[in-house]
């Protein structure tokens, strides 16, 4: 195999509570996170010796401040491949929007090199490479819906809904997750106390419409982010409900019934200047069905 090209879905966290700041830096976090059918394009070609990286649709670094470069990287070198890789990412999804595009394309990454070389890489051996790129990118490595804990690697399943209708949308602001989480360090001990988890039964899932979401990052970055704000009444008022910021923003999530409402309110939330899309959620992560 000489080619291979990866969908790298998009994710919205339907929950996030912030636990504690952890020794390492990093926080405790409960999160509820779905994938949803806005993808990215990544596609990979081998290569003698050495990892190229192109980006079409957004400017990005293409060496090691990218996040799929590093993927590549650590994959070859923990598995012994002398050859190289060329990496084509076709964004489409916001960046720095909260919507985890960057740790997207590097579990795309590690799913696609193992193909091209015919790794025997299982999925939780992927899942624990990519601990070391980011706290999202197990995630990513999993199925459609699951509960994050942790510092978002320690990943409970979740049965899937059929696929449900949302609207995403960005002001076109991106947004530093770590500014976010250092915002969020100062106001810890003010957050008692801290909101549950939704209850579901073992190996089930909540409710939906998930009346249940929660973002505990909204506190901190919608005083500084107008536009964030406006953009949330605005989905609020055209009849989403619930409407959500996802991960740290600046991206917002807006859940409708139909397919039919979904398109409406994405061209009303495009004629205000923002980048919108109808979605449906996903049933299954489709960077497993990646086709060569």
């Amino acid at each position: 195999m000489n080619e291979v090209v990866v969908p790298s879905p998009a994710k919205v966290n339907l929950f996030l509570e912030i636990i504690g700041r952890r020794p390492d830096g990093y926080h405790d976090i409960a999160s509820i996170m779905q994938l949803v059918d806005l993808c990215d394009e990544v596609r990979l070609r081998r290569r003698r010796t050495g990892i190229r990286v192109e980006v079409q649709g957004a400017e990005l670094p293409a060496g090691r401040g990218n996040l799929a470069y590093r993927a590549a990287a650590l994959l070859l070198e923990a598995a012994g491949v002398e050859g190289g890789v060329e990496i084509h990412l076709e964004k489409r999804i916001p960046v720095a929007g909260g919507l985890g595009g960057g740790s997207s394309n590097a579990a795309a990454v590690l799913i696609g090199l193992s193909r091209l070389y015919g790794l025997p890489w299982s999925r939780e051996a992927l899942q624990k490479l990519g601990e070391n790129l980011g706290s999202d990118v197990p995630f990513f490595l999993g199925d459609g819906l699951a509960l994050a804990t942790g510092r978002g690697e320690i990943l409970t399943p979740l049965s899937a809904w059929p696929p449900q209708w949302l609207v995403l949308a960005n002001p076109g602001l991106p947004i530093s997750t770590a500014w976010a989480y250092r915002e969020a360090s100062s106001k810890l001990t003010e957050w008692q106390p801290r909101v549950s988890i939704p209850s579901f039964p073992l190996g089930g899932r909540p409710q939906w419409p998930p009346v249940w979401a929660f973002n505990r990052l909204e506190s901190v970055v919608l005083p500084h982010r107008p536009e964030i704000l406006a953009l949330k009444h605005l989905l609020q008022e055209a009849g989403g409900a619930p409407v959500l910021m996802s991960g740290s923003g600046a991206s917002v999530f807006a859940v409708v019934s139909d397919a039919v409402s979904a398109h409406q309110l994405a061209a009303q939330a495009e004629k205000s200047g923002a980048f919108a899309a109808a979605v449906t959620t996903l049933t299954a992560n489709p960077m497993w069905e990646a086709r060569g």
